[in-house]
């Protein structure tokens, strides 16, 4: 999984860092399928987060 980690915050890096762990040493495919979407859901909240933010900031310049 190739995902832009400059996004994440402090937090989110910490909880990214450990469902990649969880992820590895997960016994079953359900389980692996799990973290791999909850990572998924974490790095496109984020990328919305920042697209929101990138956004607003333009506006602000262009005012």
């Amino acid at each position: 999984m190739d995902f832009d980690e400059e996004i994440l915050t402090k937090e989110e890096a910490i909880i990214a860092q450990k469902l990649k762990q969880e992820m590895f040493f997960a016994l079953t495919l359900d389980s692996i399928h799990f973290y791999k979407n909850e990572l998924q859901l974490l790095f496109q909240q984020a990328s919305r987060r920042n697209k929101f933010i990138e956004s607003h900031t333009e506006t602000e310049k262009a005012v």
